[in-house]
């Protein structure tokens, strides 16, 4: 704790702000991750940033000449400071209005936004050219930009009143060459987490609602100019296997009813199945699609040749029904 900051000895409502209602911050030097210096200690003018909570983050306004020297850091202001022209995809242009990030280790100023390693330090107001290290003038403002967000909760759930509207809209439109993706969320599990989720998409209905509801809704949509020559897939599910033995039960992708209790009855709804095959759309076009099902990729013991006993049927798929291996007939004639 600094030693400024230390309630000892004070009252809840004595004020210990300092100049400019607490704009002006004051720590020790050891407090600060500023950058290299051959005496290892924070020079005037120097861009900081705090070495705890690594949230507080402006200028030196005096050189150090010891770990335990007091410095006063400006929290905001203007001032002219070194910049590295870079983003997290490399070279990268600084222009007027580029929000600018302090890396936590070395306190260079760049564009990269990577929470692991930079804060967020304010915002620059001129110019330097890409993948170049130059003096900008920055409007520095201490507001972190929290790595974790929570809005409500499942009790007291954040209430808007709007009609019709997105809560959250993400609209992008990426001009790069290669492939893209909008949102690309990965989440590690250590050896002590008992379940997982990379995402959890839930609806809940809390009055009468005659429309449709989707837990989830994802599509594959095109524009006038769009073309696509490759595989196009309205909703995917992958499950990688590990190159080892699988040890769990495991499936590419599950559709699933849950009983919330004994009072449960899907025999009182209009129609009900574990899965919903819909061919919708224009008369017309939906009239030409065929297949129900696509397989690809199938083993010959997913695949074989059916027993010559069974009238009309020449092939068949291996599929599990409560745990017991079937075996679905197949005719090459409708």
């Amino acid at each position: 704790m600094p030693a400024l900051y230390l309630a000892t000895g004070r009252e809840s409502g004595d004020e210990c702000s300092s100049t400019y209602e607490g704009r002006h911050i004051t720590l020790e030097e050891s407090y600060l991750v500023h950058p290299t210096h051959t005496d290892g200690f924070v020079d005037k003018g120097d861009p900081v940033i705090d070495n705890v909570g690594q949230n507080i983050v402006g200028v030196a306004f005096k050189s150090a000449a010891a770990a335990t020297d007091l410095i006063a850091i400006d929290t905001e202001g203007i001032w002219f400071l070194s910049a590295t022209a870079t983003d997290d995809d490399g070279n990268s242009a600084i222009a007027l209005g580029d929000v600018l990030y302090i890396n936590k280790s070395t306190a260079i100023l760049s564009k990269n936004s990577n929470k692991n390693t930079h804060q967020r330090f304010g915002y620059a107001l001129g110019d330097v050219a890409a993948g170049e290290t130059g003096v900008v003038a920055v409007k520095v403002h201490w507001n972190p930009d929290d790595a974790e967000e929570l809005v409500g909760t499942g009790a007291v759930p954040y209430v808007s009143t709007k009609d019709n509207h997105s809560l959250r809209e993400y609209r992008y439109e990426p001009q790069g060459i290669g492939g893209h993706r909008g949102i690309y969320l990965n989440m590690e599990l250590t050896e002590d987490a008992s379940w997982g989720d990379a995402i959890r998409g839930r609806a809940m209905v809390n009055a009468t609602c005659p429309g449709t509801v989707d837990g989830g809704h994802f599509g594959l949509e095109f524009d006038t100019d769009g073309v696509l020559t490759g595989l196009g897939v309205g909703l995917r599910g992958t499950y990688m296997a590990k190159d080892a033995p699988a040890a769990a039960s495991i499936a590419g992708a599950m559709s699933e009813l849950f009983a919330a209790g004994d009072a449960t009855n899907y025999a009182t709804a209009t129609e009900h199945s574990i899965h919903r095959f819909v061919n919708d759309g224009d008369a017309t076009g939906k009239a030409t699609a065929q297949n129900v099902f696509s397989f690809a990729g199938l083993s010959a013991t997913q695949n074989q040749a059916h027993n010559a006993w069974v009238a009309g049927l020449t092939r068949s798929l291996r599929v599990i029904v409560d745990g017991e291996v079937l075996y679905l007939g197949l005719s090459n004639a409708p």
